[in-house]
């Protein structure tokens, strides 16, 4: 019984290392794609989430971005903080609620001309009411996580 008891510990051990989230600022993939590769222009240009193409790529701030097009990288490239998601892509609920998450690049939000993502299509309803005081929270909980210690 002893060594199932082990077993079973070392098993759940590594599935919660599996899903752990990584305590990184910026929503990159393993190849250092930001947002696995979603343009980031398209959510504003064409209201819908886009993958761009390593054909269009950017680095900004040291993170690679992909663009769907020629314009929209040269857009991005002239004003790129106002394509940048709010909290670097992670998902805006959970921060809300005091959580680092990665968000879902297909799940998103454009409020008073700021995209936020989310991870859950339950986390984006959750911001259709009380923006305002999620915004709030969310701005907290960001500066709190900005200040830790991080990998990337």
């Amino acid at each position: 019984m002893f060594w199932v008891k082990t077993m079973l510990m070392v098993w759940f051990s590594a599935l919660g290392a599996a899903y752990a989230e990584p305590k990184a600022l910026v929503n990159v993939n393993a190849a250092g794609v930001f947002l696995d590769g979603y343009d980031v222009v398209s959510y504003f240009v064409d209201d819908k989430a886009m993958r761009g193409s390593d054909q269009f790529q950017y680095e900004w701030q040291g993170t690679l971005f992909y663009f769907r097009t020629q314009s929209n990288l040269a857009m991005f490239v002239s004003e790129p903080e106002r394509y940048i998601p709010q909290f670097n892509g992670h998902c805006a609920n959970g921060l809300s609620d005091g959580h680092l998450v990665r968000a879902n690049p297909e799940i998103f939000r454009i409020i008073d001309g700021k995209l936020y993502l989310f991870f859950s299509w339950w986390g984006k309803a959750q911001w259709k009411f009380d923006q305002k005081e999620q915004i709030e929270l969310a701005n907290k909980f960001w500066l709190e996580f900005s200040q830790q210690p991080a990998e990337r």
